[in-house]
């Protein structure tokens, strides 16, 4: 309409938005009448404009939506729970990096197959998982046991339904869950442990005080030994524990000074040789020349305690038990060998582990806390050292080897 002019008919030309084949809205033209001359330029015209005003909208919106994705792609990869997406079909859409490396299966070998078949045991523990609508309070997790051919996986997992399906979250506890197995081992090891020398004790004191049963010289001495004996093992018992709690707590300090070797291995086989019976030769074999080491002496000597202590337990038919110890370039190493019942290659990392005891048919029954030699690790590892054992095999004796850092100047 020109200005100043009375008002005319108005006449409007509607074109529809159209991409990627779709219609999704549509653009209004209006003029005058009297300003109308070409009915098919302006017809092209307003096509053409609505054409590249719907690539522009649409190219916005796919940006608008990658972007979207891109940001909850890059959430999802940072959070440390497993999640993954089941549409309604039983397909999995999305598998982020946490359910990735709990489960060792990788995104490109289960998205867009059904769950049932992706992953290994799914359908026996699908039914048994709680699901909550969305918007609601969240389920509270069920821990569940994933079967995955080669391996148990432990999940604490919940879902939430969505409208195209359910989101599913959980969270690893196969560790959680053998530590507390260990645990629940440990108690019970522990509670046999002690019960069984203080029932010895307890027997061998009842008879000493015993007035109607004559007891002659060497029947006293034969008990007195047993409750000498057995306090000594209900001492090394507790004392496990309590260096096991230290070290936990992280409240054992370690003060590092230059330490004779030859002297400190002298004392744990002087102090161990009261313990052995007949059956078992302790032996020292020592370098020419021995460098001074860099270490706690009272933790050095616990490390060598808790290794002589073992292979003489696990050398259940006696022999020698072998103390050596020499410089071996910047490091001092002891090792501690026996001829006792050996460690299958398998088993030689984990003895190392928290409340890890050898299946007692390997051991002949030998028990035992299996905190010794983790409380061995985490002493060598607080000196800046290393421990390891090296066996042949069951029945053919091990060898535990310590190195610890020689003192400056050596």
């Amino acid at each position: 309409m020109r200005s100043g002019e009375p008002a005319s008919d108005e006449r409007t030309l509607v074109v529809p938005l159209n991409a990627r084949g779709r219609t999704f809205g549509a653009m209004s033209l209006g003029w005058d009448a009297e300003d109308r001359h070409d009915d098919d330029g302006e017809v092209g015209f307003a096509l053409d404009v609505a054409r590249r005003a719907a690539i522009a909208i649409d190219n916005a919106q796919l940006y608008g939506a990658a972007a979207e994705r891109a940001q909850a792609a890059r959430v999802l990869a940072s959070v440390g729970d497993g999640v993954f997406f089941v549409d309604r079909a039983g397909a999995i859409r999305t598998w982020n990096r946490a359910a990735a490396i709990a489960t060792g299966l990788a995104a490109s070998d289960v998205v867009d197959r059904l769950a049932v078949e992706a992953i290994p045991g799914w359908s026996a523990i699908v039914s048994r998982i709680e699901v909550a609508s969305a918007g609601s309070a969240a389920p509270r997790p069920e821990s569940l046991p994933l079967d995955l051919g080669g391996r148990e996986l432990w999940l604490s997992i919940h879902g939430v339904a969505v409208p195209d399906g359910v989101v599913y979250a959980f969270r690893d506890l196969t560790e959680e869950r053998a530590l507390e197995r260990m645990r629940t081992e440990f108690v019970s090891t522990v509670s046999h442990e002690l019960r069984t020398p203080l029932a010895a004790i307890y027997g061998a004191a009842m008879t000493l005080r015993r007035s109607d049963v004559s007891i002659d010289e060497l029947q006293r001495n034969r008990l007195l030994d047993i409750v000498s004996g057995e306090a000594d093992r209900l001492a090394r018992t507790v004392n496990d524990i309590l260096w096991a709690s230290r070290l936990d707590t992280d409240t054992l300090h370690v003060t590092i000074q230059n330490c004779d070797p030859l002297a400190l291995v002298d004392q744990v086989v002087t102090a161990q040789e009261v313990h052995l019976d007949r059956s078992h030769r302790l032996l020292v074999d020592s370098a020419a020349e021995v460098p001074l080491v860099a270490g706690d002496p009272d933790k050095v000597g616990r490390v060598l305690i808790n290794l002589v202590d073992n292979a003489v337990k696990y050398s259940p038919d006696g022999g020698s038990v072998t103390v050596r110890v020499e410089g071996a370039g910047s490091c001092v190493r002891f090792a501690v060998a026996d001829e006792g019942l050996g460690i299958p290659p398998s088993e030689q990392r984990r003895v190392f582990e928290k409340f890890y005891r050898l299946d007692p048919n390997m051991t002949r029954g030998v028990g035992g806390t299996g905190l010794g030699l983790y409380i061995c690790r985490e002493l060598v590892r607080r000196m800046d050292g290393r421990i390891w054992v090296e066996s042949p095999g069951l029945g053919r004796g091990s060898t535990f080897v310590v190195e610890l850092p020689a003192a400056a100047g050596y």
